[in-house]
């Protein structure tokens, strides 16, 4: 089934921050909306049919992402998987050093803060020039009373890849847990946690045309963790609360058609994103003096993040948005604030504050390419080399 934008979309180039839900995710979720609207944790007939309807969406999630059924836990998001993650695995394991980088989604680093301020040591690994952390560097950061390191998979405003392999050597040889932080990456690159080598990892179905408010997290069996939320039990007791069947449903459905390879019409989609990023990449250093890419080597296909010499990215974004284009100035949750991200690779403050994500997905086209750079042509007074 092809994906297509809503009407009042407009060109959308922040499919990082989120993404519509796919026709296929709604048919297969809507029903739990009303029809099937029992509680699943109900022994009657009706509840018995969410229990199964959710059971079959843990099932289609640990095929696609490699894991047992038994070792996933439903919650409302990448956040929550990582709040859950951090502090559940220290309160259980009552270590009392965690290690993350400078560069990792803010509910990572702020629950490394909240920790920090009850007694945590917290050490944070600052990336490469590239945006890239060094295994070397995080191995030399283990300690005897390490309790968990947490390293994301891809960077949500750049791209570029982690060195997820080489970092679980290191921890698993000390016997270490890792955690993965993988929503930015997810539907982008291949997630297997088995040859990922982690211990723990997040996910999020806003990041995969699946609604929000969904989220999964892996946590291998053998892990001790604490829940976060404490209730009647669900979830073999690792998260109480009712389940959310419509969202747990879509983004299992979502799992399902990725691991299938249908999320899209188009078999190579990555390589047909990929080809555009490039081509839009291409069209703005020549459209802007001076622009250059943030971050450098490996990178998801579907992001650039670009620095714009003199032209505050907020500004930039507001203009773009008037004329109905769609990017991000850092992540959905910066604002004008210099993005954490660009400083911690070394980026300045005006540099990191001059810069725009662009981050493409399934419904991207040339004519979404065309449009962006007509677009920012119009606000810089410039004349594209096309038109020339």
């Amino acid at each position: 089934m092809k994906l297509r934008w809503p009407a009042d979309a407009g060109t959308y180039l922040d499919c990082n921050g989120s993404t519509p839900v796919h026709p296929a995710v709604i048919d297969a979720c809507l029903p739990f909306l009303h029809g099937h609207f029992a509680n699943g944790s109900a022994a009657h007939p009706g509840g018995q049919r969410v229990r199964a309807a959710i059971d079959a969406a843990r099932g289609a999630a640990a095929q696609a992402l490699g894991a047992r059924e038994d070792e996933l836990v439903f919650t409302s998001g990448g956040s929550e998987s990582n709040n859950h993650a951090l502090l559940g695995v220290l309160a259980a394991s009552g270590r009392r050093h965690l290690v993350v980088t400078a560069i990792e989604h803010k509910s990572v680093l702020a629950t490394a803060a909240w920790l920090e301020k009850r007694g945590v040591a917290v050490t944070r690994i600052a990336p490469q020039g590239s945006g890239a952390v060094d295994a070397a560097e995080v191995e030399r950061a283990l300690r005897p009373d390490t309790g968990l390191v947490s390293v994301m998979l891809a960077n949500n405003e750049t791209g570029v890849l982690q060195p997820i392999p080489a970092i679980a050597r290191a921890t698993r040889a000390r016997g270490i847990p890792l955690h993965v932080d993988a929503v930015a990456a997810l539907g982008k690159v291949p997630i297997d946690v088995g040859a990922l080598g982690c211990d723990l990892l997040s996910v999020a179905g806003h990041k995969l045309y699946a609604p929000k408010g969904s989220g999964l997290l892996w946590i291998r069996t053998g892990i001790a963790i604490e829940p976060l939320i404490h209730g009647c039990g669900q979830q073999r007791g690792t998260r109480g609360g009712t389940e959310n069947a419509f969202a747990c449903i879509g983004f299992g459905r979502a799992l399902e058609l990725l691991a299938r390879n249908e999320i899209s019409d188009d078999p190579r989609e990555h390589e047909r994103i990929g080809r555009l990023r490039d081509e839009l990449y291409a069209r703005l250093v020549e459209l802007v003096p001076g622009a250059e890419r943030n971050g450098a080597g490996a990178a998801l296909p579907n992001t650039v993040n670009v620095w714009f010499p003199g032209r505050p990215g907020h500004v930039l974004q507001a203009e773009l948005g008037a004329r109905g284009i769609a990017v991000a100035a850092g992540s959905a949750a910066t604002g004008a604030t210099p993005s954490h991200v660009l400083t911690a690779m070394g980026a300045s403050p005006e540099r990191a504050s001059e810069s725009l994500r662009f981050s493409l997905g399934l419904a991207t086209t040339r004519a979404s390419i065309d449009r962006t750079i007509e677009a920012l042509a119009q606000i810089l007074g410039v004349v594209p080399e096309a038109a020339r």
